[in-house]
């Protein structure tokens, strides 16, 4: 396996334990504690950018072998992903979501609500550990 993706899967992998061990803490925990909502927002970003790193690692390999649609937004990253088989599109629309949540951990950062962070760490984080399973499977198969 190429080493930019599986030092990229390792740092996934290290953000999504992270983030599983803040699953036990209540909204109101982490809305009053500004160093536990500062952590889960950065692993999130951190999270997010593995995704996105992994992505255009796998399209800038594939270029060489067939064509391939160069990304112009981080979401276009995860629908290449998706046209290039490695994931479902169902999932690509989840990716797309979490792509648009990157901008704004990174941009908007001072209009996130303590809820959405919570909400997203409880209901999605999941889907960290899913992405690296679909792309060791396929990569595997290659």
């Amino acid at each position: 396996m190429d080493e930019r993706i599986l030092d990229h899967l390792k740092r996934l992998n290290k953000y999504y334990l992270l983030l599983v061990g803040m699953r036990g803490m209540l909204v109101d925990e982490l809305e009053k504690d500004d160093i536990s909502r500062g952590a889960a927002e950065r692993y999130l970003q951190l999270a997010i950018e593995s995704c996105l790193n992994i992505g255009n690692r796998i399209i800038s390999l594939h270029q060489f072998e067939h064509p391939v649609n160069t990304p112009e937004t981080y979401a276009d990253i995860f629908v290449e992903l998706h046209r290039l088989g490695f994931i479902d599109i169902d999932f690509s629309k989840r990716l797309i979501k979490m792509a648009k949540f990157r901008n704004r951990l990174v941009h908007l950062y001072w209009e996130l609500e303590t809820e959405t962070v919570h909400k997203i760490i409880q209901e999605n984080v999941d889907d960290f550990k899913l992405f690296q399973e679909k792309i060791v499977k396929k990569l595997k198969s290659e």
